[in-house]
C-alpha cells in the first residue's frame, strides 16, 4: 500500500498543467496518504477489517457524561453496513478497549444486516465501561497490531485492507501503584519498561517516555502499524480540563509528526500513515467517525454559514448531481441551537427537515427521488438520497442550509460532510489471460469505466469530465505511467504494459478515475460548476512471474506467533522447476520490530549458495526458519532476499525479494509475578485482590455469540493438508448445526466429547482463555501461544469463533489429526474461506511444532516408570476416559468413549455437541 501512495502521489504531480486550469478535480489537488492506499485496495476487491479501539478510562465520567463517543461509534457502524450493503464488499468489525490493558470484547464480525444489532449492541455496552485506569496507549496499540496481524495472517484469498480506528479523551498517561495490592491487580511494570516499578511520580514519568519512545523509535510500534499496511484512524476528544497539546503526541503517531515543530513518529512517515481528529462535542465527533464512514472513498467537505431569519442561497451547502451519482449522503453541523435545516432541489423548490425526535429517521419525497433525513442532535443531521426510477428531478444543483429563525447566529459556521456515491469506477477490462514474466510487453491492455455491477460504460457518453490514469508499481517501488490522464475520448484508446526492468514477484496497476459532475444553471438560469469527485482509486494485484525455465516463488509469509525467542518455521509456496538458495551472510532487511532484540535471521536451511541449492521439483514449498537472539514484544516486518535460477544454470540467477512477518512477544516472568502475588497476599489486605481475581473468573466465559463446529479427520503429507485424499476444504455439510449455548456465554462446553473450558489463569490482570480438555490426545491452538506451558494441550482465546485445533492420538500416527474448526454462526462463505485456507497454510507447521513436543513428552514417559515416577498424559489433570488405571495410554478418537450421565443430568448422547454450562 505506502508503495500504490508514493507512486499516486508521483503521478499526480505529473498531470499536465491544461488539465488542472480547466478545472477538472485531479489527485494533485489533495495529498494522498497510507489512507488512500487503504481506500484503494477496498475498490480493488480487497476485505476490510476495521478495529474499534476505544478507551475506557474513568475520566471518561467527566469528559463525555452524556456518551457523545457511543452515539458517533453507532453512527459510523450504522453507516459502514450501509455501505457493505451498497457496495457488495466484506466489512469485518471488531471492537476493543483499553485503560491499562487491552481486552476484544466483540470478536471480529461480517457486517451485514444481520449482525448490525450485535454491533450495535456492543457499541451501546461502551457506556458501561468507563472505570479503567490509565491511558496506556503502548499497551493499546500493541493490542491492536496483534488482533490486525492475527486477522490477516489468516486470510489467504484475497488482499487484507485494515484500519484502526483509535479514540481516546487524554493524552499518554501511567498512574502510581500506590500499594501491594495495586502492584499485583495492575502490574508493577510495563513490558517496555520491565525495570521501572510504577511506585512513585518519577518513575511514572520515565516509563511514560519510554512508552513514547518505544512507540516513536525507527521501527517501533507505529512503523510495525504502517509497515503491516494498517490505515490510523486518531479521534481525541478533548474535555474542559485537557488542551489540544495533550492530543500532539496522539496526532503524531496518526500522521507521523504532528502540526509543530515535534519530532516525526517512527521512520514510515512519508506518505502520510494515517489521519488525526480532535473533536470539543458530539457534532465534531460526529464529523470526525464520518469521515471513516465510507471506506471506499473520501467525503468532500464544505463551510458554509447560516441564513438569518429565511433560507438562502449564498451560505448553503452545495453539490452538482448527474446521472454517474446515483446516491448521496450528507452529514451537516452547524454552530448554533434551535435551527431549522432545508434542502433546495434542482429546480429550486425548498424541502424543509423539520427537526423532530432526535435520532428518529424521517422519510420525503422529491418527484420519485427517495430523501431520508435523521437529527443526530441539535445542532448536526444526516440526509441520504437516492435517485428514483424515472430519474426526474435528480440531475442538477442540489443544496443543504441551515437557518437561524430568530436570526442570533450572524457570523456563525456551517461544516459538511458529502458522500457522493459515485457508481463508476476505473478496471481493466481485459486482464491478461496468461501468466505476466519480466521483460514482456503486454499489448492491447484496455482500460475502462465500470458500474456498481461491473458492466462497461462507455466514457463518451458521461456528460461530465473525465480523467483515467494507470500506473504499473513493484514491490520494490520502481514505477512506470500505463496512462496517464486519459480524457473521455481516449479512455477507450489501447495502452501496452511494458515489464522489461520489473523485478519478480508482486506488484500493483494502480487505476485513478477522476469525474467532475456535468455543470449545470439555477432555477434563474445562473451557470454552476460541476462538483468534482473524490478519485476513485483502484489497486489490481498482480504478479510478476520470472521466465518459464525459473521456479515461481510466493511473494509473502508469515511467521506466526511466538513467546520469548523460540525459532519459527514457515513453509513458502513454490511450483515450477528450477534451483532456489539464499546468499550466505546476508541479513534480511527489517522494516519494523521490537527493540533490543539483537540480529534477526530468516533462512532457508543449508541452502546457502548455488551448490547447495534447493531443487524446486515436486516440491510445493520451501522451509524458512526466523530467529531473533533475544526476546520482545512486537511485529518484525521485513523481507529477505532469495536467488531462483535453471536447474545447472546459476549463472542465469536472479534475485527475488520475498515479504516476512512475525509477531514477538516476551513470556511472563514467573519468578517476578509469584513473589508479587506473595507479598499482595502477605502485606495487602489481600482483599481487592481476591475481589480482582472473582471479577475476572465472572467474565472468564466463552461469549454467548452463535457458533458453529466441526470435528474433521485430515492427513498431512509433504505439507499438504488432505481430507479424503483431496486438499482440504470445507463442504457444504459441515458447520450447518449451532452448538447450544446460553446468551450470557458459558464456562464449558462439550464438542464431540471434547470439553473446551474457560479458564481465568494465574493473574488477577489481563484476559482468561479457553482450554481444550481432549484426554489422550495431544492437541494445539490455532493462535499463539496455542498451548500450555507442556506444548501439547491446546489453549485458545476465550472468543474460540474463527478459530481451530489440532488434535493427534497419543501413540498415534503422527501424519494423522483432527481439525477442530469452530466458526462463527453468522460467517459468511468468505469467512469460511479464509479458515480453510489458513488451516492448509497454517496447520503443517503447527502439527510438526505439537509432534515435536510430544514426542520429547513421549520419551520421558517411557523413562519415568524405571524411576518410579507416575507417567503424565495430555490433560492429565482430568480424568480420561482412554487412559486405564495402570497409567498406560490408549489413543482413542474424540466421541467414542461412553460418559455416565451426572445425577439428574441429560442421558448420555442426548446431544452431539453435550448441554452448555453456565
Amino acid at each position: 500500500m505506502r508503495r500504490l501512495v508514493a507512486v499516486l502521489v508521483g503521478l499526480a504531480l505529473s498531470i499536465p498543467l491544461a488539465a488542472i486550469s480547466a478545472g477538472v478535480s485531479v489527485a494533485a489537488e489533495t495529498p494522498l496518504t497510507q489512507v488512500d492506499g487503504f481506500r484503494a485496495c477496498i475498490s480493488g476487491g480487497g476485505v476490510t477489517d476495521m478495529l474499534l479501539l476505544v478507551d475506557e478510562s474513568s475520566s471518561l465520567n467527566r469528559t463525555d457524561p452524556d456518551f457523545a463517543r457511543v452515539t458517533s461509534a453507532s453512527y459510523l457502524v450504522t453507516q459502514l453496513g450501509g455501505f457493505a450493503s451498497e457496495s457488495s464488499a466484506e466489512v469485518n468489525v471488531a471492537v476493543s478497549v483499553f485503560a491499562n490493558s487491552y481486552t476484544q470484547i466483540q470478536p471480529w464480525t461480517p457486517l451485514n444486516a444481520g449482525t448490525l444489532p450485535q454491533l450495535q449492541s456492543t457499541v451501546s455496552s461502551l457506556k458501561d465501561r468507563v472505570n479503567g485506569m490509565e491511558t496506556d496507549y503502548w499497551t493499546a496499540l500493541d493490542g491492536a497490531r496483534k488482533d490486525l496481524a492475527a486477522r490477516a495472517a489468516a486470510r489467504t484469498e484475497k488482499e487484507s485492507c485494515q484500519a484502526l480506528v483509535w479514540f481516546t479523551d487524554g493524552g499518554i498517561n501511567y498512574t502510581i501503584r500506590a500499594n501491594d495490592a495495586d502492584k499485583a491487580a495492575y502490574g508493577a511494570a510495563k513490558p517496555f519498561a520491565p525495570d521501572t516499578e510504577l511506585t512513585s511520580a518519577e518513575a511514572a514519568e520515565s516509563v511514560r517516555t519510554a512508552a513514547m519512545t518505544d512507540i516513536c523509535r525507527p521501527g517501533g510500534v507505529a512503523d510495525q502499524l504502517r509497515s503491516s499496511q494498517v490505515a490510523l484512524f486518531g479521534i481525541g476528544l478533548q474535555g474542559n480540563a485537557e488542551s489540544s497539546g495533550d492530543f500532539l503526541f496522539m496526532e503524531s503517531v496518526a500522521t507521523g509528526a504532528a502540526r509543530t515543530d515535534a519530532a516525526p513518529c517512527g521512520k514510515l512517515i512519508d506518505p502520510v500513515p494515517g489521519e488525526f481528529h480532535l473533536a470539543t462535542d458530539i457534532d465534531s465527533l460526529l464529523l470526525a467517525f464520518d469521515g471513516i464512514s465510507s471506506p471506499g472513498s473520501r467525503p468532500i467537505t464544505q463551510d458554509a454559514g447560516i441564513c438569518q431569519v429565511s433560507v438562502c442561497i449564498d451560505k448553503a451547502h452545495r453539490f452538482v448531481l448527474d446521472q454517474s451519482t446515483p446516491g448521496v449522503r450528507v452529514l451537516a453541523t452547524a454552530d448554533g441551537t434551535n435551527l431549522a435545516a432545508s434542502l433546495l432541489n434542482p429546480a429550486g423548490q425548498v424541502i424543509s427537515l423539520p427537526k423532530s425526535t432526535i435520532g428518529s429517521p424521517q422519510s420525503l419525497l422529491s418527484d420519485d427521488n427517495k430523501l431520508t433525513y435523521t437529527w443526530l442532535s441539535d445542532k448536526s443531521l444526516t440526509v441520504s438520497m437516492t435517485e428514483g426510477s424515472s430519474k426526474a428531478g435528480w440531475s442538477g444543483l442540489w443544496q443543504l442550509a441551515f437557518t437561524d429563525p430568530i436570526g442570533q447566529s450572524g457570523g456563525r459556521t456551517s461544516k459538511s460532510s458529502i458522500h457522493i456515491a459515485g457508481s463508476l469506477k476505473p478496471a481493466w477490462l481485459n486482464p491478461a489471460a496468461t501468466s505476466l514474466h519480466v521483460g514482456e510487453t503486454i499489448p492491447d491492455v484496455r482500460l475502462g469505466l465500470v458500474d456498481a455491477a461491473g458492466k462497461n460504460v462507455d466514457a463518451a457518453s458521461l456528460l461530465g469530465e473525465v480523467q483515467l490514469s494507470a500506473t504499473l508499481v513493484s514491490g520494490q517501488g520502481r514505477s512506470s505511467v500505463v496512462a496517464a490522464a486519459l480524457g473521455k475520448d481516449a479512455v477507450a484508446n489501447p495502452v501496452s504494459l511494458d515489464l522489461a526492468g520489473y523485478p519478480v514477484g508482486a506488484a500493483e496497476l494502480v487505476l485513478e478515475l477522476s469525474i467532475t459532475t456535468a455543470a449545470t444553471t439555477t432555477a434563474d438560469g445562473t451557470p454552476v460548476p460541476g462538483t468534482p469527485l473524490e478519485p476513485a482509486l483502484v489497486s489490481v494485484p498482480l504478479a510478476l512471474l520470472p521466465p518459464a525455465e525459473f521456479p515461481v516463488l510466493a511473494s509473502k509469509v508469515d511467521f506466526g506467533q511466538s513467546e520469548g525467542n523460540k525459532e519459527l518455521s514457515a513453509s513458502l509456496p513454490v511450483s515450477g522447476v528450477g534451483c532456489v538458495w539464499q546468499v550466505a551472510d546476508q541479513p534480511p532487511e527489517i522494516l519494523a520490530g521490537p527493540a533490543d532484540v539483537g540480529a534477526i535471521a530468516v533462512t532457508l536451511g543449508t541452502a546457502n549458495s548455488a551448490e547447495n541449492c534447493l531443487h524446486v521439483k515436486d516440491l510445493t514449498s520451501l522451509p524458512l526458519t526466523f530467529k531473533a537472539d533475544q526476546a520482545g514484544n512486537g511485529s518484525v516486518n521485513g523481507r529477505v532476499a532469495l536467488m531462483i535460477a535453471p536447474d545447472g544454470e546459476p549463472g542465469k540467477a536472479m534475485p527475488v525479494n520475498v515479504d516476512f512477518t512475525a509477531s514477538m512477544a516476551k513470556p511472563l516472568n514467573s519468578a517476578n509475578f509469584l513473589l508479587a502475588l506473595l507479598v499482595a497476599l502477605i502485606l495487602g489486605p489481600g482483599i481487592p485482590l481476591l475481589f480482582l481475581y472473582a471479577a475476572k473468573w465472572y467474565v472468564s466465559k466463552i461469549p454467548g455469540i452463535a457458533l458453529s463446529a466441526e470435528l474433521i479427520p485430515v492427513t498431512v503429507l509433504n505439507e499438504q493438508v488432505q481430507r479424503d485424499g483431496q486438499l482440504f476444504s470445507l463442504r457444504p455439510t459441515d458447520l450447518t448445526d449451532l452448538v447450544p449455548m446460553k446468551p450470557s456465554g458459558t464456562r464449558s462446553l462439550m464438542i464431540n466429547g471434547l470439553e473446551l473450558k474457560a479458564r481465568s489463569g494465574w493473574s488477577p490482570f489481563g484476559s482468561g482463555f479457553v482450554s481444550i480438555l481432549a484426554p489422550g490426545r495431544f492437541a494445539a491452538g490455532s493462535v499463539a501461544p496455542g498451548t500450555d506451558n507442556s506444548g501439547v494441550n491446546a489453549r485458545l482465546p476465550l472468543a474460540v469463533h474463527n478459530h481451530w485445533a489440532v488434535l493427534r492420538d497419543v501413540g498415534g500416527d503422527p501424519r494423522s489429526c483432527y481439525v477442530l474448526v469452530l466458526v462463527s454462526g453468522t460467517a459468511a462463505a468468505a469467512q469460511k474461506r479464509d479458515i480453510e485456507g489458513d488451516i492448509n497454510r497454517r496447520l503443517p507447521d503447527v502439527l510438526a511444532r505439537l509432534n515435536d513436543k510430544a514426542s520429547k513428552l513421549e520419551d520421558d514417559r517411557r523413562e519415568r516408570p524405571a524411576s518410579g515416577q507416575p507417567a503424565l498424559s495430555p490433560s492429565s489433570t482430568f480424568p480420561s476416559p482412554w487412559e486405564p488405571a495402570d497409567g498406560r495410554i490408549q489413543p482413542g478418537r474424540p466421541g467414542e468413549a461412553t460418559h455416565a450421565p451426572a445425577a439428574g443430568g441429560e442421558p448420555s448422547g442426548f446431544s452431539p455437541w453435550g448441554t452448555p454450562h453456565s
